[in-house]
């Protein structure tokens, strides 16, 4: 097989095997074991093989179909060299190209061949690397390689023999055959290159392979940073047994190497390297290895929180993204990473606290749900009626909450403070009604040092209250507030050195009722059974990162609702005349019992992926510890200090100080 050379200079290469070494090779030496099979010989391309491609030296990324069909016509062959005359015949479009050149070729005891064509009308020499191949009980010569100038034209084949008297070859089409299945599967696949020769570095690069067709590759890449090489594009071919001439072009300059691939999709690997035009190896050694999607490498370490991000990271670093853009970096980082440390990454790119944002903003506003609750405690229920009186309270309250991880997801610690206050009056013998208002700031972190994530929350809270006697000692308690939300979140993305950040809002809102029963069991003690109903949300508007590039996410809005029963008795034993001590137990069930899920997307592109965070457990257990005593008649202070755990690894701390003032 021959390449018209346009009457242009030749830019192609030579080749290697895949054993090669470092350093320069002499051209093995000949066998004249050939020679019968080659001298005085015709030989064509069959019609499978007479697709070829053509592309301008500004890039490969898309290269034309063209047809080829190129005879050779071979004379002498002596101890494995062996000469002749190659007309070649391209047809692009409706254009008919056709040159001639006179070939030496040489062939080794192994079978391989180097042939050298130099055209009849003047120009450089090209080099057709190949071997010699039998199948189906035919000798066939399967060559590959490039040649052109404006021009580049890539070619590859099984070259036949034939009988000029009887046989007729086909004529120049490109005919989109599909003689090489086995390598379809690189179409979209990204690949790690690593050429100190070529770059300057033992750094990667990355490239990906954009299209595949009957034996031939293209795509695009990137050279590492640092190496001043930019974006290249790539034109490749790759035959049955693997063996495979990769070409780049990189701001006008032509790269040809010659080698083999192996393996599959599963694992695959090309190690190519450059040959002068005699032959020998020229030390420009590339070794080039698939990059297994990511969702692979996350399955193996058991985390199925990241494997959409995953999925979608993968997907876009097959896209331009992976060559150019903001993400470029990120890709090559995460393009070499492994088992953990890949793991971790991937799970840095999910949104802050995997998507447990808004139940964790639901579980640290507990204490002040719980002040209000204390203050509906204080109403003893002795009468029917309640005594008109006047109250204000205040309570400067703090806690911590940790939330361990579940299955792989990792969960969350929590803690900050703020005051609570309110005031209440009784509005008819029986009736008592209130208001209240609280602030709090929360500092989230997630739990895993891997993934460092903050979540910074101030809430301004209102609410209304009341309590209402039904007879002697039985009371029934209403609640009723909201908070607005103001939040801050940060992601660090270690593996690119990048920080997303973003703030947002939410909404908080909450009503329960329950019913109390005072049952006096000595002088000085008191138990009080009550059941619970409390229903909560909070609501998360959308919000976009900014601070990572493509890396940032545009979150979408999130509800996490709560419906709880929860059945529990109070003890107040006194101590002395102004001084009470209390103890209150409960369990509680989350009739919802909402899984933590979220949608988001990367600001770089893709689609949008679901985050499934914690799978908690609707069961929730608390305690509480008090101390109250009365200074006078119209001042109480005091002090609690209450927990709050779940089987599935939450644990809530709060205390606050209880200061009440009757006016």
């Amino acid at each position: 097989m021959g390449y018209a050379t346009l009457r242009a200079r030749t830019l192609a290469c030579a080749a290697c095997a895949v054993a090669l070494g470092g350093g320069p090779a002499p051209v093995l030496a000949q066998s004249a074991i050939w020679d019968a099979t080659l001298q005085n010989t015709s030989w064509y391309v069959p019609t499978a093989q007479l697709l070829a491609y053509a592309s301008p030296k500004t890039g490969f990324s898309n290269p034309i179909p063209i047809g080829d069909q190129t005879l050779w016509s071979i004379g002498t062959a002596t101890n494995g060299s062996f000469t002749g005359t190659s007309v070649a015949q391209l047809k692009l479009g409706s254009v008919l190209l056709t040159d001639t050149s006179t070939f030496q070729g040489f062939v080794t005891n192994a079978g391989q061949i180097t042939m050298l064509f130099t055209p009849i009308s003047g120009g450089a020499v090209t080099v057709g690397l190949g071997h010699m191949r039998s199948i189906n009980g035919v000798t066939e010569m399967e060559m590959q390689m490039i040649t052109g100038d404006s021009l580049l034209v890539t070619h590859w084949a099984y070259m036949l023999p034939y009988n000029p008297a009887t046989f007729t070859p086909p004529a120049p089409q490109p005919i989109p055959a599909n003689s090489v299945p086995q390598w379809a599967w690189t179409s979209g696949t990204p690949w790690r290159i690593v050429s100190p020769a070529i770059f300057g570095t033992s750094t990667p690069g990355r490239f990906v392979i954009t299209n595949y067709q009957n034996g031939y590759f293209w795509g695009a890449g990137v050279a590492p940073a640092g190496s001043g090489g930019g974006t290249f594009t790539l034109l490749g071919s790759v035959t049955s047994e693997g063996n495979i001439l990769f070409n780049t072009l990189s701001r006008g300059t032509l790269t040809s190497l010659y080698g083999a691939a192996s393996g599959d999709a599963s694992g695959s690997q090309m190690i190519v390297s450059t040959y002068d035009l005699t032959g020998n190896l020229t030390g420009g050694l590339a070794t080039m290895s698939l990059v297994q999607p990511y969702a692979q490498t996350l399955q193996a370490q058991n985390n199925r929180v990241g494997l959409g991000a995953a999925d979608v990271l993968y997907r876009l670093s097959t896209t331009s993204l992976g060559w150019t853009g903001s993400m470029v970096s990120g890709f090559a980082a995460l393009d070499n990473l492994g088992g953990q440390n890949l793991s971790n990454a991937i799970n840095q790119t999910l949104p802050v606290l995997t998507g447990a944002a808004s139940q964790a903003t639901y579980a640290t506003q507990r204490a002040v749900r719980e002040a209000v609750t204390g203050r509906l405690d204080d109403i003893s229920g002795l009468n029917p009626g309640i005594a008109p009186e006047r109250h204000f309270w205040m309570k400067p309250l703090g806690g911590i909450v940790r939330q361990s991880g579940l299955d792989g997801i990792p969960g969350y610690n929590a803690s900050g403070g703020g005051i609570a206050a309110g005031a209440d009056a009784s509005i008819s013998p029986r009736a008592l009604l209130g208001g209240m208002f609280a602030y709090s700031h929360q500092s989230i972190t997630g739990s895993d040092d891997a993934v460092p994530q903050r979540l910074a929350i101030d809430s301004y809270q209102l609410g209304l209250y009341g309590t209402y006697a039904l007879s002697h000692g039985l009371l029934l308690d209403g609640q009723l507030d909201g908070a607005f939300n103001d939040n801050g979140e940060s992601r660090s993305l270690t593996f690119i050195g990048n920080t997303a950040t973003a703030r947002y809002s939410s909404t908080t809102g909450h009503g329960g009722a329950a019913i109390r029963k005072r049952i006096p069991v000595t002088a000085d003690l008191t138990l009080t059974p009550s059941l619970r109903l409390d229903y909560g949300e909070v609501r998360s508007a959308a919000y976009q990162e900014s601070g990572a590039g493509g890396f940032s996410l545009n979150v979408d809005s999130q509800v996490y609702r709560e419906l709880t029963v929860t059945a529990g008795v109070k003890s107040v034993y006194r101590l002395a005349k102004r001084l009470c001590a209390t103890a209150e137990v409960g369990v509680g069930y989350n009739t919802l019992n909402q899984g933590l899920q979220i949608n988001s997307a990367f600001a770089g592109g893709g689609s949008s992926f679901v985050t499934t965070g914690l799978s908690l457990s609707p069961w929730i257990y608390s305690a509480n510890l008090g101390l109250v005593a009365a200074g006078s008649d119209k001042v109480d202070v005091g002090v609690r200090y209450g927990v709050q755990a779940t089987s599935s690894g939450l644990l809530q701390q709060s205390g606050f100080a209880v200061f009440k003032l009757k006016l």
